[in-house]
């Protein structure tokens, strides 16, 4: 079962009401500037909850603007995206350029670790989470460009997506462990899928045409994630499955960063740091190498040393935070 947390500013003395909401807002996300846009009786309130590694909170308030500053980065970096879904019209997020203007039920995300800006113009409700960099971001072609755009909540993928998001501050305190690990990975597949619709061509057919690059890695991505578990996981059939050419699949890894191996292996060693931190594991350290794709349990000790600088067995004995 998953506690809920509950903080409102009613309680207090009106003049100590908004000083109370700064403060508690910069300690349950990140740092940031809370400027109030009017000077009403300053009634806000917030329910938080966990499902595994996401952070789930439902929050109501009077007008305001949020910003975080570059120096607030510096001072507490913290490796989030923050995704916004409002329950009220009139909310705006702005970053990286780029503004959305979400009506209710529409969502959009933002990095922690650049700049940005919400402005909620009215009284508003919203629900939050908090998405791990490393939760969200390989899903995404380019978590440059999926910062501070609307995502419609009323058609296609983003309508599912929205319904999800929405049922998650009712469902966070009835699931167990394992369901909350699975809901988490699913949610964040959904919120990427909005923020990237995927367009799959036809099994052998070529990229020209038929979707655009970023697509086409998405698509890629996905497939690695889906299926970095399987030894047999290779460049010819992941390339199939999207429908390029095995040179086209290492143009489009090689043009984002790291080659398609190098990518699998990282991805294959977040997923065994993931279980080899979480002290509920029941797993032995040879069936989680296993089962994310490691038959050699010497080569995944070495790359385990290599990546983060600590064997497995030291890693989990030590408990050192994921």
């Amino acid at each position: 079962m998953t506690s809920q947390l509950k903080w409102s500013t009613a309680p207090l003395p009106e003049p100590e009401r908004f000083a109370f909401w700064q403060e508690a807002v910069g300690e349950a996300f990140v740092s940031v500037s809370v400027a109030r846009r009017d000077e009403r009786p300053f009634i806000g309130s917030v329910t938080a909850a966990r499902v595994d590694s996401l952070a789930v909170s439902h929050i109501a308030s009077p007008p305001q603007s949020v910003t975080r500053s570059r120096p607030q980065i510096r001072t507490r970096a913290g490796d989030s995206f923050f995704l916004n879904l409002p329950l009220t019209d009139g909310a705006l997020a702005t970053q990286d350029g780029r503004t959305a203007h979400l009506a209710r039920g529409d969502f959009a995300i933002v990095d922690s670790t650049r700049p940005f800006e919400l402005d909620f113009e009215r009284d508003f409700e919203q629900i939050s989470l908090t998405i791990p960099h490393d939760l969200l971001a390989p899903r995404l072609a380019s978590p440059l460009h999926a910062t501070a755009v609307r995502v419609r909540g009323d058609v296609g993928i983003g309508a599912i997506a929205s319904a999800a998001i929405r049922a998650l501050p009712q469902a966070a305190g009835s699931l167990d462990r394992a369901a909350s690990r699975s809901l988490s990975e699913h949610i964040a597949g959904l919120v990427a899928l909005a923020l990237g619709p995927l367009h799959r061509p036809a099994a052998g057919a070529t990229s020209t045409g038929l979707a655009s690059p970023k697509a086409l890695l998405q698509a890629a991505l996905d497939e690695v994630e889906r299926e970095h578990g399987d030894v047999e996981l290779s460049p010819a059939r992941v390339a199939e499955r999207v429908g390029i050419s095995i040179r086209y699949l290492h143009q489009l890894f090689s043009e984002r960063g790291p080659s398609f191996g190098r990518w699998l292996l990282l991805r294959r060693l977040e997923h065994c740091r993931h279980e080899l931190a979480d002290p509920a594991c029941p797993l032995t350290i040879g069936e989680i190498a296993w089962q994310h794709g490691f038959r050699d349990p010497s080569y995944f000790a070495r790359a385990f040393r290599a990546q983060y600088g600590v064997a497995p067995r030291q890693f989990r004995g030590v408990g050192i935070a994921a």
